[in-house]
């Protein structure tokens, strides 16, 4: 009897198993990567594109000479005091700036501080500099670097590698593209909107996110006539490697690190920074 009363429960068990419905699969998922990715407080970044104040001519636009912005003027001062107060809302404890290893930028903040060198017109000293006083900050952080290209171009066994990189580099077409064109037009009209607006008003529309993907999107169009990897040893390697020279500099959670910069750059910062777990990025529009 007790076998068969075994046998009835084991029967029972089954009979109720066919009666109870499976399992519902969700249709979504609520779970957040950061759960596990982020543990901590991270140091804050503030990426701050800017254009060149001091206009060099390096770049393919150049701006016509009734459309550039003197900041040295009275009134574009009083704005550059306004554009510094809205910056020190991050309340920086390192500014990084667009400047390769090598070079003098400390030594002219030293004396800046000292009381020996009067500001001229570059972002790096009305806005670094400035900053960086104000903040107590001792030393500016050299964060440019050459792209892998040229590490290759400079290479001891450059007499085998040039040609190579020549022929990545060599557009199969010299034309530019309607899109280009466009692009170029754009950067005119904008010259034109910086005379008859605030400086401010100026750094919040050059970092606004829409302006920001746009920017980087000229790279693709006027690259797309070459090797694309091209692209990527030129302009992306020298990116990543600004990032990593940000990485190295950063020491503590407690870090807010500006990073001023060419608003170019900021289509791959952004993507950086945005998809880094170890940092925390702050909107500039939103200081």
């Amino acid at each position: 009897m007790p076998v068969l009363r075994s046998l009835y429960f084991i029967l029972f068990l089954l009979l109720l198993s066919t009666c109870v419905p499976a399992q519902e699969r969700k249709d979504s998922i609520a779970f957040d990567p950061d759960a596990l990715l982020v543990e901590g407080k991270r140091p804050k970044v503030l990426l701050v594109g800017t254009f060149h104040f001091n206009y060099p001519g390096l770049d393919d636009h150049k701006t016509e000479e009734q459309d550039q912005v003197d900041v040295l003027e009275a009134s574009r001062q009083a704005e550059m005091q306004e554009l510094l107060d809205y910056l020190a809302r991050f309340r920086p404890n390192k500014i990084v700036v667009e400047r390769r290893p090598g070079s003098t930028v400390n030594d002219t903040y030293r004396s800046y501080l000292a009381g020996e060198y009067e500001l001229r017109r570059g972002e790096i000293g009305q806005l670094a500099f400035r900053l960086g006083e104000r903040f107590g900050i001792d030393s500016l952080v050299v964060g440019d670097a050459f792209p892998l290209s040229n590490s290759l171009y400079y290479h001891p066994d450059s007499n085998v590698l040039r040609p190579v990189l020549d022929e990545l580099f060599a557009p199969e077409d010299t034309s530019v593209t309607a899109r280009s064109r466009r692009y170029f037009e754009l950067y005119a009209q904008e010259d034109k909107l910086k005379t008859d607006h605030t400086l401010l008003a100026i750094f919040k529309y050059l970092n606004g996110t829409h302006r920001t993907r746009r920017g980087h999107g000229h790279y693709l169009e006027f690259t797309a006539d070459v090797d694309p990897d091209a692209l990527a040893i030129w302009w992306y390697s020298r990116n990543l490697r600004i990032y990593r020279n940000i990485q190295r500099a950063t020491t503590s959670p407690d870090d807010r690190i500006l990073v001023l910069f060419g608003a170019g750059h900021l289509g791959i910062l952004r993507q950086q920074f945005e998809s880094s777990p170890a940092y925390e990025l702050v909107d500039f529009g939103e200081l």
